[in-house]
C-alpha cells in the first residue's frame, strides 16, 4: 500500500512538473510582441537574396510554442503583401526563430501590388527566415526562386548579338533592330529610316552592354559599361560606336571603344522576369531605383499629367489603361528562342493602342510646326528644315499624315539580339 501511494504521487508531481513546464513555455512564447516592425524605425533588419532591404515591415502573431504567422509587408519586391505559415523554435534567451516559405501565383508587379495566398501551382517561391525577441527587435533573410515552370527556358546568360551577316547586299539584325514594313510602297522610305535607326542605336547599344543574365531567383543582372562622362553625353560619339565591316567574313560586327571593361551588376533586385502566357515580363522594383525607397505611386499626380495631354487631343482613356496593364503586370514583351539565340521584341500588335491614342493629337503638332514657319529666327528655320526634311523620307508632308503611315503599317518591331 506504501508502494503504490508513493508510485502514485510521483506519477501525480511528474504530471504536475509537466504541466507547470507546459505553462511556463506557453507564457514564453505569448510575451512575443504582436505589432508590426518597421525597418525604418531601426527595429527590424531584412535582407533578400543577400542585399539590404532599405524599407518594409515585418509582423510575427505566434499561433503556439512551434507556430507563427508573418506578415511582410513591402519586403518581398513586386508584392504588397507575403504571408508566412512559419514554424516557431525557442532560441537563446529571450529569442525566438521562425521559418516559412510561401507559394505565390500572382507574378510581381511594379506599383499596383497584390496581396498573395499559398496555392497549388506558384510563380515564385519565397522563404523567410530570422528571429524576434520580446522586445519586438527582428532580424531575418528572404530569398525568392522563380518556378521552373515559368523560366520558358530562358535561364542563364544572354549575350548580345554582334555579328550581322550581309544579307542581299545589305545589313541584317543586329543586337538592336527596327523592321518597318508597309502595304503601301508610298511609305518604303520608313523602311530604310528604320534599318539606318537599328544600325545606329546597335552601335550605341553594343558599346553600353554586353550580356544579359536571367537568374534563378528572379533577378535580371547585366554586364555594362559605364562612361565616366555619361552626364555630358555627346551626340556626335553615336558615329564613334557604329558597326565595322568585315569583308573576310562579309558581316558587320558591332564592337566596343573601352577594351571590353565590363562591370558585372550584382544580383541587387533591380528588376524581376518571368515567363508567362508565352510573354516575358520584366518588372522593375521601386523600392531599389527610387530615391526614397518608395514604391508607391502617386496616382493624382499621374491623372493631373494625363488631363494634360487630354488637353492636347490624346486619347487618354486608352493610354491610361496601357499605363495600368504595366504597372499591374510589369513590362510585356515577345520572345523568340531556340535555344542559342534569343530575339526580344514589341510588335505593332502592343504598340498601336498606345500609339493611336496619342494620333488624335497630330494637328496640334500641325499647328506647332505652322508657327515655326512663320518664325523669323534662323534657329527654328533650320529646325523646320531638319523636320521637314525627316517628314519628307517618311513619305510625309506633315505631322498629321503619320496616321495614314501607321494605319499602312504591315510589320513593325523593336527587337533585341541575343546569342550564345
Amino acid at each position: 500500500m506504501k508502494k503504490t501511494l508513493l508510485l502514485g504521487c510521483s506519477i501525480l508531481g511528474a504530471v504536475l512538473l509537466l504541466a507547470s513546464c507546459n505553462k511556463e513555455e506557453d507564457q514564453g512564447w505569448k510575451t512575443i510582441p504582436q505589432d508590426e516592425v518597421s525597418i525604418k524605425d531601426g527595429n527590424a533588419h531584412f535582407t533578400v537574396n543577400g542585399v539590404e532591404q532599405p524599407q518594409g515591415s515585418v509582423k510575427v502573431v505566434a499561433k503556439s510554442s512551434s507556430q507563427a504567422q508573418v506578415t511582410l509587408s513591402g519586403i518581398v519586391p513586386g508584392y504588397d503583401e507575403v504571408i508566412f505559415t512559419a514554424s516557431l523554435k525557442k532560441g537563446d534567451n529571450s529569442t525566438y526563430t521562425f521559418s516559412g516559405v510561401s507559394l505565390l501565383t500572382g507574378g510581381p508587379s511594379i506599383a499596383i501590388l497584390k496581396s498573395v495566398a499559398m496555392p497549388q501551382d506558384y510563380i515564385y517561391r519565397v522563404a523567410v527566415e530570422g528571429d524576434i525577441n520580446t522586445e519586438g527587435v527582428v532580424n531575418a533573410s528572404v530569398t525568392t526562386q522563380l518556378s521552373d515552370e515559368f523560366k520558358g527556358g530562358l535561364e542563364g546568360s544572354w549575350p548580345i548579338k554582334r555579328v550581322a551577316p550581309v544579307v542581299n547586299d545589305e545589313a541584317s539584325a543586329g543586337p538592336l533592330w527596327i523592321n518597318w514594313t508597309f502595304t503601301d510602297s508610298k511609305y518604303a522610305g520608313a523602311t530604310t529610316i528604320g534599318k539606318l535607326a537599328g544600325t545606329i542605336l546597335g552601335g550605341v547599344l553594343a558599346n553600353y552592354l554586353d550580356e544579359v543574365t536571367f537568374n534563378a531567383d528572379g533577378n535580371i543582372t547585366a554586364k555594362y559599361w559605364e562612361d565616366s562622362d555619361s552626364d555630358e553625353f555627346d551626340i556626335s560619339k553615336i558615329f564613334e560606336y557604329q558597326p565595322v565591316l568585315d569583308e573576310k567574313t562579309n558581316s558587320y560586327v558591332y564592337g566596343n571603344k573601352h577594351d571590353d571593361k565590363w562591370i558585372e551588376s550584382p544580383a541587387a533586385n533591380y528588376a524581376f522576369w518571368l515567363v508567362r502566357n508565352g510573354m516575358l515580363y520584366i518588372v522593375p522594383n521601386l523600392s531599389v531605383l527610387s530615391e526614397d525607397g518608395d514604391t508607391s505611386l502617386d496616382m493624382d499626380s499621374l491623372s493631373e499629367s494625363l488631363q494634360s495631354l487630354k488637353a492636347l487631343g490624346v486619347d487618354v482613356n486608352t493610354l491610361t489603361a496601357e499605363i495600368m496593364k504595366i504597372l499591374e503586370n510589369g513590362v510585356a514583351l515577345k520572345y523568340s528562342s531556340d535555344g542559342n539565340v534569343l530575339k526580344v521584341y514589341v510588335d505593332k500588335s502592343q504598340c498601336d493602342p498606345i500609339v493611336k491614342s496619342f494620333i488624335p493629337a497630330l494637328p496640334v503638332l500641325d499647328k506647332m510646326l505652322a508657327d515655326l514657319e512663320a518664325s523669323e529666327s534662323e534657329d527654328d528655320q533650320q529646325t523646320v528644315q531638319m523636320i521637314k526634311l525627316v517628314l519628307s523620307m517618311l513619305g510625309l508632308e506633315k505631322p498629321s499624315d503619320f496616321e495614314g503611315l501607321w494605319n499602312a503599317t504591315e510589320t513593325f518591331e523593336i527587337e533585341l539580339n541575343f546569342t550564345k
